[in-house]
């Protein structure tokens, strides 16, 4: 398994996902995903990346020639507008879309995903207060070789 950092594993996501047809991404980092222009927020994501964990056994310090063995949090963002006077419909589709995203990371082909191993973890939704805006995040597991040179 090939090393990759945490920056690595963030864009090798990001770009995953702005492949898909009709997504972009965020201009804004996931933390504060939702900022973006009305124009640009539909179909719009942002990948971040929260806690790095050791998966080997406590007090292993790893070496640096084969990386340390962790699993890194990857959360991933996305918004959709919703139709004011459709909006269980409008929802339906949002939902669709989100369901876009995981098989795209959970899918396996000969370029994906390669040195990682991903596992979804929790799919969460919130629709904004002005019931505008249909706000997903989805957290994956990301198995990895973090680099220690």
């Amino acid at each position: 398994m090939a090393s990759k950092t945490r920056a690595q594993v963030r864009a090798a996501v990001a770009a995953r996902l702005a492949a898909l047809s009709g997504w972009t991404e965020s201009r804004f980092a996931a933390d504060l995903f939702g900022r973006d222009p009305d124009s640009t927020l539909h179909k719009g994501f942002a990948v971040g990346l929260g806690n790095t964990e050791d998966r080997r056994a406590d007090g292993y310090r790893g070496r640096p020639s084969e990386g340390l063995l962790t699993d890194s949090e990857v959360i991933v963002r996305f918004g959709f507008r919703l139709q004011p006077k459709a909006q269980n419909d409008t929802r339906d589709l949002a939902e669709a879309a989100g369901q876009e995203l995981v098989v795209s990371m959970m899918a396996y082909d000969s370029t994906w995903p390669s040195d990682l191993k991903i596992q979804l973890r929790q799919v969460t939704a919130e629709v904004t207060p002005s019931g505008e805006w249909f706000l997903g995040t989805q957290a994956y597991n990301v198995t990895h070789t973090l680099p220690l040179l």
